[in-house]
């Protein structure tokens, strides 16, 4: 098992722009290996997938992952059309990068229901079959409102029905939509194929909370409602061998050197 970051922006824990290249250096030094790189991310700071591959070829680093922001639900087919497009630009990137995932992330977070559903599995369908053709995996996450619990997200999932269609799996997303990490794990396992790493715990207080709405506040991998090293014994089990990537969010609450550390000592196991 593999540990990486997830490169998702320029600033740092306190919200403040920094030198990302010296913060992927300092995660070289905690064990980091691998970097799921963003194209927002990239066109944020103007720069080229091959220009970042470089980059982390300098500090010792890979790629993991290549990201795309897609909208495969929406109603407007034009805008499902245009997401195909950017699908197939991601294959390419991949290509380039030498990697064969490719994750889709956007749309879940402004639908529900069936019919949003029904969009996105044949938004899916046509994006895996894009992907399988140079013999990259598409895979989408736990997220928002559409496919944010396991069961749905498994429905969506064999309803694609194409083998190189898989689960990137957030422990902490499962949190957020009332489900239990742990079981997710089981639920989910043969069908994961990276892992996103991030922990909540409890906070009462809404002045600490991460979300209005949600009564849970971030806190360090190790501590908290999702017991990673248990999840990551739970897909080992089924044959997980690729990447868990610590999520940087939860500024200081989530001490994003300390929880590589746990995720590094963790992964050693596997």
């Amino acid at each position: 098992m593999k540990v990486g970051i997830m490169l998702m922006s320029d600033r740092g824990p306190d919200g403040v722009q920094w030198d990302w290249r010296k913060h992927l250096s300092k995660c070289k030094e905690h064990g980091i290996e691998v970097v799921d790189l963003f194209d927002v991310m990239l066109k944020s700071v103007g720069l080229r997938p091959s220009d970042a591959k470089n980059i982390l070829q300098e500090i010792g680093l890979r790629p993991s992952v290549f990201g795309v922001q897609t909208d495969l639900v929406s109603a407007d087919q034009k805008v499902r059309e245009k997401s195909l497009n950017t699908i197939r630009y991601g294959v390419e990137v991949c290509r380039q990068l030498e990697i064969e995932h490719l994750f889709s992330h956007g749309g879940q977070h402004t639908n529900r229901g069936e019919e949003a559903l029904a969009r996105y599995v044949d938004g899916l369908s046509g994006a895996a079959d894009i992907a399988d053709e140079s013999g990259i995996v598409l895979s989408i996450e736990n997220a928002g409102t559409l496919c944010h619990t396991d069961e749905e997200l498994l429905r969506c999932i064999k309803a694609v029905n194409k083998h190189n269609m898989k689960v990137t799996f957030d422990g902490g997303n499962f949190v957020l939509a009332g489900c239990d990490p742990h079981k997710a794990a089981e639920l989910l396992a043969p069908k994961v194929i990276h892992v996103h790493a991030k922990s909540f715990e409890p906070a009462p207080s809404i002045r600490e909370r991460a979300f209005p709405d949600k009564p849970f506040k971030y806190c360090p991998i190790g501590q908290g409602l999702v017991d990673y090293e248990r999840i990551l014994g739970t897909l080992a089990a089924e044959g997980f061998n690729g990447c868990v990537s610590f999520e940087p969010e939860g500024g200081e609450d989530s001490k994003w050197y300390q929880s590589i550390d746990v995720l590094v000592r963790m992964a050693k196991r596997w």
